[in-house]
């Protein structure tokens, strides 16, 4: 059965939407992407491998979280996006410098990111970050440069090490944390700063069935 939960985002307006069992079969969704022919490619800034979902996953993925922001009073409705199975593959000390700290998706608060999580709680979760320089949780258009500009300083002065950001460092500060639970989604602007919540002794698992395997979304 399907439950839903939300969680604010402090020092915003935001908050998470998290909705449990989201969606009935998950497994076979899994298997569509072992037997459906299409080859998983890398990503510039994701750190591993992602394919596309079938059709009607995308189509599912809205109307529902569309069901649930109306329930929720949230007055955005979604109409369109992309959706990708996507699996974390590289180990952490190859990590670039900005896949070792927190991202956003997109700049704007409209949008939104689903992680639908197909994989064992033991893989983590998602975090959402404050960068303390400024304070910012979401990089907006408005804000975008101030970030970048403060980011650029900082990482230039205090280097990075590669490695998965798993929560409090000298320039973020980890503000909520979401579990994993497998068939679960969780959904939030795309602006704000977030990032898996991946060990630092991580080991890839390139079994759909065993590994940090989930469907990532981008819905507008």
């Amino acid at each position: 059965m399907t439950s839903i939960s939300t969680l604010p985002v402090p020092g915003t307006q935001f908050q998470v939407v998290i909705i449990d069992n989201f969606m009935p079969g998950p497994r076979k969704l899994v298997d569509y992407a072992l037997t459906n022919g299409k080859a998983p490619h890398d990503e510039a800034l994701y750190p591993g491998l992602r394919m596309p979902t079938p059709p009607g996953y995308l189509r599912y993925a809205l109307a529902s979280i569309n069901l649930v922001f109306k329930k929720l009073k949230i007055a955005d409705t979604l109409c369109d996006g992309e959706a990708f199975f996507a699996m974390v593959t590289r180990p952490p000390a190859t990590l670039t410098t900005m896949q070792s700290i927190p991202h956003f998706d997109r700049p704007y608060t409209h949008e939104y990111a689903v992680v639908h999580y197909l994989c064992s709680p033991v893989y983590g979760g998602t975090s959402i970050y404050r960068y303390n320089p400024t304070g910012q949780i979401a990089i907006t258009e408005a804000s975008l440069n101030r970030y970048q500009q403060s980011l650029d300083a900082e990482l230039a002065r205090h280097p990075v090490p590669p490695g998965y950001i798993n929560g409090d460092t000298e320039l973020f500060t980890r503000i909520v944390q979401i579990p994993c639970e497998f068939n679960r989604a969780v959904i939030y602007p795309c602006a704000l700063l977030h990032s898996g919540d991946i060990c630092a002794d991580f080991k890839p698992d390139l079994n759909p069935y065993t590994g940090r395997f989930t469907v990532t979304s981008f819905l507008r």
